[in-house]
């Protein structure tokens, strides 16, 4: 990570702790992809889920409305070198645009004449957090001018997994709320996080040491869970889950 300095990791785990605490029914809202907008700067965000197989979007998120017109985007996505780079090499690393095609190359392509030129993209930085090919879950980064820095490929490569376990603590969190219906379904993921480890009897500062976060922040998010679970105190929320 030659590209980071300490700064650069300190904002990383600050981003890191708002997004766990963003998440909520929806693994990165608005607020997140702003937050990661303001990490690494550019013209607009988005969070994809495409179905590749069935030619779909499953969900999308961003601050660019809906991502544009669906139907030419499945026009030119075979031939997007981004798409192309990540399902023909299953490469779901940050990658920018210029590491896998020059901008000579790029504009006599169709994608460009038909994609980027029209939504005025000229670099775009992306990554992804399922290593699938069928169904893809990936953070797409644009810039109408300038390209994107080594650091902000390596930033991006650094949240890479911590944003793959937001999503599969949300895909958990969902599937405990179809099984067991109630008020835990209200919580968010870190909420919950911080309540299993209440559970098994951690005490505030052990929390924050283990989320890397201030026992103050443990505090905040203790006092949510009481308020959502309708307890006045750790002992009561804690037996919700131990149950289970």
């Amino acid at each position: 990570m030659e590209g980071l300095r300490g700064s650069d990791l300190r904002a990383v785990l600050e981003f890191v702790e708002l997004a766990w605490a963003l998440a909520g029914e929806q693994p990165f809202p608005r607020e997140t992809l702003d937050a990661m907008a303001q990490l690494i700067p550019c013209d607009a965000i988005g969070y994809c889920e495409l179905d590749r197989v069935r030619r779909r979007e499953v969900a999308y998120v961003g601050n660019d409305g809906d991502g544009g017109d669906e139907d030419a985007f499945w026009e030119i996505v075979d031939e997007h070198p981004l798409c192309h780079h990540q399902q023909a090499y299953a490469d779901f690393s940050a990658t920018r645009l210029s590491d896998v095609i020059s901008s000579q190359k790029l504009v006599n392509t169709r994608v460009y004449s038909e994609w980027f030129r029209p939504n005025g993209i000229v670099a775009e930085l992306e990554v992804g957090i399922a290593r699938s090919r069928t169904v893809t879950r990936n953070f797409v980064l644009s810039r109408s001018g300038g390209d994107f820095s080594v650091r902000d490929r390596e930033v991006l490569e650094v949240l890479a997994p911590h944003l793959a376990r937001i999503h599969e603590r949300e895909l958990l969190r969902r599937a405990a709320d179809i099984a067991a219906p109630g008020s835990l379904g209200l919580l968010t993921a870190r909420e919950t996080d911080v309540l299993e480890l209440v559970a098994a009897g951690l005490t505030n500062a052990a929390i924050a040491e283990r989320l890397w976060i201030s026992p103050g922040t443990v505090k905040k998010h203790l006092d949510n869970v009481y308020a959502k679970l309708g307890v006045a105190n750790r002992t009561a929320a804690a037996a919700l889950v131990r149950p289970a």
